[in-house]
Parts: C-alpha cells; sequence; structure tokens
C-alpha cells in the first residue's frame, strides 16, 4: 500500500470514478502529506486564488516518473513549489479543510493528465482499499 501518511489513516469516502475521482483520507498518527510518487510538482498552490472555497483549496500535484498526475487536496500548508522535485515519502504539506471540504482530510486522487476528468482507479493504483475503515500504510523507514 502506497498512501500520503505514514502510520494509521482512514478512508472517509470512497472512489467512485466520475462521481468522486479520489479518496477521502483522514491521518490519525500524523497530518503530515508525503509525495507517494517521485517527480515533478507540476503545481502548488490554491485551485483559485479569488475564491478559496473553490475546489481542491491548496492542493499539490506531482507528476510522477510513471506519467500519471498525483493530486493532493484540501491543504492546510504546503511546503513544496512548482518545479522542484520531490522523491517518495518527501512531506509535502499538512492535511486540511481548504476549498470545497467538510472537515480536515486529504482528497488523493490520480488522473492521466493535468485537467479534471478522467481520473484513474486510485485504489487500484495505490493499493488503499475502497472501503470506509481504519489502514496502516506499512511504512517503517528502512529497506
Amino acid at each position: 500500500m502506497n498512501s500520503p501518511y505514514m502510520g494509521n489513516f482512514q478512508v472517509t469516502q470512497e472512489y467512485k470514478g466520475s462521481v468522486h475521482d479520489g479518496l477521502d483520507l483522514v491521518g490519525l498518527d500524523s497530518k503530515e502529506i508525503h509525495a507517494t510518487v517521485s517527480g515533478i510538482v507540476q503545481y502548488a498552490g490554491w485551485e483559485n486564488p479569488n475564491d478559496p472555497s473553490q475546489g481542491f483549496g491548496q492542493y499539490v500535484c506531482i507528476y510522477g516518473q510513471d506519467g500519471y498526475y498525483y493530486y493532493y487536496g484540501h491543504l492546510s500548508q504546503i511546503n513544496v513549489s512548482s518545479g522542484n522535485y520531490v522523491n517518495c515519502t518527501d512531506v509535502i504539506g499538512i492535511e486540511g479543510n481548504t476549498g470545497y471540504s467538510f472537515g480536515s482530510h486529504c482528497h488523493y486522487c490520480i488522473r492521466p493528465q493535468f485537467s479534471a476528468g478522467n481520473s484513474l482507479n486510485v485504489s487500484e493504483i495505490s493499493g488503499i482499499p475502497n472501503q470506509l475503515g481504519t489502514y496502516n500504510d506499512g511504512y517503517s523507514g528502512s529497506s
């Protein structure tokens, strides 16, 4: 399993394709959001700086080495900038409640392009179960 968290987290909303294009996740042991892939930060900032209540709010999008775009939405803090190279497990931000959000969480989704629509099944790619519940990433930091 490869989640944006290290340790325990909850799936609070499932991936439902175009109805809900990602997983909503809540960190239990930590609110730090970690890159799930190595790659280039495509974007880091507000989805709409003129309306902070819109969409992902503050988010990071990483263009992974596999050619997919990894989105981490609703962040309260962003620790990277567009153009940065990040390694898998680097802390890229802090879970939050920005944008169109109802409580602190991270909306985690994967898309084939840097645009809305055409989401990929984040559960199949990441191994995070597409089922409400509490899980543990299993990452120990050792090889």
